[in-house]
């Protein structure tokens, strides 16, 4: 049950944060004022491939791999770890949990993206059966006003 909550979650956030109509304006903001950062580094000096911390995490939020591998360590630390994970400290198990939310992350990368691509292929398919679908009724149109020509 863990598992599938950590799932829906992360999937849920990454693809809201990347693909999502409500974090669309922020996405517009980071990208606008990260293309002037970008302009004004060139103008001053084009051999510099150093990138700012504002372009960084527009590329970021713009991936929902990246994307998702930030969510699955929000959510395994949210989810998968235990409400006690600072009383860890002390039993000695702090690398195991590290390791633990290390691999949420990788996880979330990765369902992330998988779920991402999941979405972009149905929604590919339902464009391509509804322009199929438009064609064939133009195609009826077409062949009904020739008959009523013939007539």
């Amino acid at each position: 049950m863990e598992f599938l909550l950590f799932s829906i979650a992360t999937v849920g956030m990454t693809l809201i944060i990347t693909h999502g109509n409500i974090f669309a304006p922020f996405r517009q903001f980071m990208g606008n004022w990260a293309e002037q950062i970008r302009q004004r580094r060139e103008q001053q000096s084009p051999a510099s491939q150093r990138r700012s911390c504002v372009e960084w995490f527009s590329e970021l939020i713009n991936c929902a791999q990246c994307m998702g591998f930030w969510c699955g360590l929000f959510c395994g630390f949210l989810l998968v770890t235990p409400i006690s994970f600072f009383n860890v400290i002390e039993s000695g198990l702090v690398w195991y949990r590290f390791f633990i939310l290390f691999c949420c992350g990788l996880g979330g990368s990765f369902l992330a993206t998988l779920g991402s691509n999941l979405i972009d292929w149905i929604f590919y398919h339902k464009m391509n059966a509804l322009r199929a679908l438009e064609e064939h009724e133009r195609t009826l149109a077409q062949r009904r006003a020739e008959s009523e020509m013939q007539e």
